[in-house]
C-alpha cells in the first residue's frame, strides 16, 4: 500500500498547498532523496500529499510567508535535504551545528531589553533558549530557539529493519511513545495489508488513553507550579505518580515504551486487567479531587486568564494541534476527523470546555479530556473482557510508503516511511504535536508580561524530545 500523493510541477506547488489548506487539515511537509518535496494534509481518510520532484539547482517558492506553519519545516528541509526556497522569511538554520547557535531575532528601540532564558535550564528539562524582547515588563517579542539535543534519528534510521527501528521510534520522547509507535505500527501494518483484530484494537486503545491521562495531569501539575501553587503542584504529580503505576501496570514500563509494536502489542500488555480496572477507579477519583481542587482556587484561576492568549486566527494560521489548538476553537482530533483502529467503535465526543485561547482554556482542555479518556479507557477494557491478546504478528512486509497519524497527549503524531523490497527503512519522518506548536508558545507571549512566561509554557508544557529527533 502507498501513501496517496499529488505530484505537481515545481511551479504549481505553491498554488496546490493553498487549495488543499483550504478544505484540509494541514500536518507539515519534509523532503526525502531524488529532491521530493511533500506537503502532507489529513481528510476523513487519513493522510495524503502534495509534492512536487525538484531537479538538481531548482529553487522552490516558500511557503512559509503565506503560511508560517510551514517556516519549521521548510527550514528542516533546506537545513538536511538541500532545498533551496525563495522568499523564506526566516533565514536562519533551525537548530544549531558546528558549534554555532544561530543568532536570536530580537525586537529593537528605545526602552526595549533582551532577556535570554537558556538553553541550560535550572531544572532537568532538556536545553532551549529563549530570547525575550521587552519594553518595561511587556513582551514585545520572544524567540523560541531548539534543537540544542538534535539526534538525527531520522537518517539513524535509514536502512535499518523495522524489528531494529521499533524500540528506537518508541525512544524518540517519553511522554509521546505509545501515540508514535502507534503511529508507526499502523503504517507497516496498511503496507503490508493487515488488521490486528478488535482485542488489538482495544488494548491500544487502552495504552494511549493512559499516555493521555499521565501527560494531562502532568500538564495541569505544572501549571499549577507556574502560578505559584506549590499545594496545587504537589497533588498533581502526586496523582501523575499513581497514573505512571498504572501505566508500569498495563505494560511492564512507566513510560508505556514498547507496548505498542508493529504487528499487534507487547508481550505481557493487559495480563492484569482486574488489577488495573481497580487501579483505574482509585486513580480517576484522585484525578477528580486533584482538578476540583485546582479549579476552585481563585487566585490559581485568575493568574491563567488572560495570560498567553492564542486567537482563532493565529491558532488556524501555525495549525495549533491537540488541546492547544481546541481551547482556541481549532477542533483537531484525529480520533474523530478519521477515526482508527478500536476509536472506530467508539463515541467520542467534542471535548472543547472553553474556546478563549488562554492558559485557563488551555487547562481546561486537558480537565475536560482527562474526564473523556477515562471512560474511553473504561469502554476498551470492558469490551476486551478476558479475551486473550494474540501475540504481535510477524510482518511479511516488502517495499511500500505509507502515512498515518494519530491523536496523541499534545495533538497530532505523524509517522511517514518509505520501505525497499527486503522491508528496510529507505526513509522515515516523523512529525510531534509538539513540534507544530513550539512556534505558538513564542506568539503566544505577544503583549504579555514576562513573568508571565512560566505560566504561558506550562499551558502548553511541550516536549522538547519530539523536536529534537
Amino acid at each position: 500500500m502507498n501513501l496517496r500523493e499529488r505530484w505537481f510541477d515545481p511551479s504549481e506547488l505553491h498554488e496546490h498547498v493553498r487549495d488543499a489548506g483550504v478544505s484540509h487539515r494541514m500536518i507539515g511537509a519534509f523532503a526525502s532523496d531524488g529532491g521530493k518535496v511533500r506537503y502532507l494534509f489529513a481528510d476523513a481518510d487519513g493522510l495524503f500529499a502534495v509534492g512536487c520532484v525538484l531537479a538538481p539547482g531548482t529553487r522552490l517558492r516558500s511557503l512559509a510567508a503565506d503560511h508560517p506553519a510551514y517556516d519549521w519545516d521548510e527550514r528542516e528541509m533546506r537545513d538536511e535535504w538541500g532545498v533551496e526556497f525563495d522568499g523564506l522569511p526566516d533565514a536562519r538554520p533551525l537548530r544549531p551545528g558546528g558549534g554555532q547557535i544561530p543568532g536570536a531575532i530580537v525586537a529593537q528601540g528605545e526602552g526595549v531589553t533582551h532577556l535570554v532564558v537558556g538553553p541550560v535550564h535550572a531544572g532537568i528539562i532538556e536545553p532551549g533558549r529563549f530570547t525575550i524582547s521587552s519594553g518595561g515588563e511587556t513582551v514585545v517579542h520572544l524567540d523560541a530557539q531548539l534543537g540544542f539535543a538534535h539526534r538525527g534519528v531520522q537518517r539513524f534510521l535509514r536502512g535499518r529493519s523495522i524489528a531494529d527501528a521499533a524500540p528506537r521510534v518508541a525512544r524518540i520522547c517519553g511522554s509521546c511513545s505509545a501515540a508514535r509507535s502507534f503511529a508507526f505500527a499502523s503504517a507497516l501494518e496498511a503496507i503490508a495489508g493487515i488488521a490486528v483484530g478488535d482485542a488489538v484494537d482495544d488494548a491500544r486503545v487502552v495504552i494511549a488513553e493512559l499516555e493521555r491521562i499521565y501527560n494531562h495531569l502532568g500538564d495541569l501539575a505544572a501549571a499549577s507550579s507556574a502560578a505559584g501553587w506549590g499545594k496545587g503542584f504537589a497533588h498533581g504529580m502526586a496523582a501523575k505518580e499513581s497514573a505512571m503505576r498504572a501505566c508500569a501496570r498495563a505494560s511492564g514500563h512507566r513510560l508505556l515504551f514498547d507496548a505498542i509494536r508493529p504487528g499487534g502489542i507487547g508481550d505481557g500488555v493487559l495480563s492484569d486487567r482486574a488489577g488495573l480496572s481497580g487501579e483505574l477507579r482509585l486513580l480517576e477519583a484522585q484525578a477528580q479531587r486533584f482538578v476540583e481542587m485546582l479549579f476552585a482556587n481563585r487566585s490559581v484561576v485568575e493568574r491563567w486568564r488572560g495570560a498567553g492568549r492564542v486567537t482563532t486566527a493565529l491558532a488556524t494560521a501555525f495549525v495549533a494541534s491537540g488541546p492547544a489548538g481546541r481551547a482556541s476553537g481549532v477542533g483537531f482530533d484525529m480520533r474523530r476527523l478519521a477515526p482508527y483502529g478500536g476509536y472506530r467503535r467508539l463515541e467520542l465526543v467534542e471535548t472543547a470546555a472553553d474556546r478563549t485561547g488562554d492558559s485557563y482554556a488551555r487547562c481546561a482542555q486537558k480537565r475536560a479530556e482527562l474526564s473523556q479518556s477515562f471512560r474511553i479507557a473504561r469502554q476498551a477494557l470492558d469490551r476486551l473482557g478476558g479475551e486473550r491478546l494474540p501475540p504481535a504478528a510477524s510482518l511479511a512486509i516488502g517495499s511500500g510508503r505509507m502515512a498515518c497519524a494519530v491523536e496523541g497527549p499534545r495533538g497530532t503524531e505523524t509517522v511517514a516511511i518509505e520501505l525497499d523490497e527486503a522491508g528496510r527503512i529507505l526513509w522515515f519522518h516523523a512529525i510531534s504535536a509538539s513540534y507544530r506548536n513550539w512556534p505558538i508558545v513564542a506568539r503566544a507571549m505577544d503583549g504579555n508580561i514576562v513573568p508571565d512566561f512560566p505560566l504561558v509554557n506550562k499551558s502548553f508544557n511541550l516536549c522538547y524530545a519530539c523536536a529534537d529527533r
